[in-house]
């Protein structure tokens, strides 16, 4: 498609999910200093102490950037949780929706679920309906907040859905994780159909050094899938998250996204271990 202009280039407001830790902390740390000045950056997440961390070091690394702190827990679909909460910030921080060229919401916050089971194992209906309203139902929600007080296309808006490519493999021992990220990507290319005055990504990072990752390579219940794991980690594969949302930045600086596509770069060298192992 047509090239269009680098997102970083516009004075922006921007919201990011699961920010506290992880891909969502790097993407805080490595974004801020990436938009222009009297940008505001909104960190999102359930503990407050650790995303007043990040803002700590927001401040020092970008001081022409406004960083805002919101606990936010995207599993509470209570009625009414969360309508206007991006009204209330706005309003609480004398800011107005006319001060930006730009809003974005990045949607990063996900929880694997009950790796340690497999899919015949899942009898407990209050942990299935929870997982998936953190990485769905809330997901939604948020998402319908967000455009729903940024509602006009001028400021341009841009929303980066964080995806993984066990969107499309069947990984086992990842059933809820599998299944929720494939409903989150074609939520999103819905969305990009119904509004394509929304420009949507819908990126997978690959396989990141995190506590998630970690916690999958010790307590998946497949042998095949740790075995992937370690081979890629053997095979120098695994990423850091800097060198993630680096790959990010530059999807974004380009800019040529077809709206709502999958787009990954770390992932197409995993593929070799996933065809070795998942068979």
């Amino acid at each position: 498609m047509e090239k269009q202009e680098n997102i970083f280039l516009k004075k922006s407001f921007v919201a990011i999910t699961g920010a506290s830790r992880g891909i969502g902390k790097s993407i805080a740390l490595m974004f801020a200093v990436k938009f222009p000045q009297n940008s505001v950056l909104l960190l999102m997440a359930r503990n407050v102490e650790d995303l007043e961390s990040v803002r700590t070091e927001l401040q020092a690394t970008a001081p022409n950037i406004t960083v805002l702190v919101r606990q936010y827990d995207q599993g509470k679909t209570d009625e009414g949780y969360f309508n206007g909460i991006f009204d209330s910030i706005i309003t609480e921080n004398k800011l107005s929706k006319d001060d930006f060229e730009q809003v974005m919401l990045v949607h990063n916050c996900a929880s694997t679920g009950d790796k340690d089971k497999t899919a015949l194992q899942l009898f407990d209906a209050d942990r299935v309906r929870s997982y998936y309203d953190v990485n769905l139902c809330g997901m939604i929600l948020l998402n319908t907040s967000f455009f729903t007080t940024f509602c006009d296309p001028s400021p341009s808006r841009v929303v980066v859905n964080v995806t993984s490519g066990a969107s499309w493999t069947a990984v086992p021992s990842l059933h809820l994780y599998c299944s929720g990220k494939a409903a989150r990507d074609m939520f999103f290319r819905v969305l990009s159909a119904e509004e394509p005055s929304i420009r949507v990504l819908t990126y997978a990072p690959g396989a990141v050094d995190t506590d998630m990752l970690r916690d999958v390579e010790a307590n998946a219940w497949s042998t095949s899938y740790r075995e992937v794991l370690k081979g890629l980690r053997q095979n120098g594969e695994v990423t850091t998250p800097e060198e993630s949302v680096a790959d990010l930045e530059r999807v974004l600086e380009d800019n040529t996204f077809e709206n709502a596509a999958h787009v990954y770069n770390y992932l197409q060298t995993a593929q070799p271990y996933l065809d070795k192992y998942l068979q």
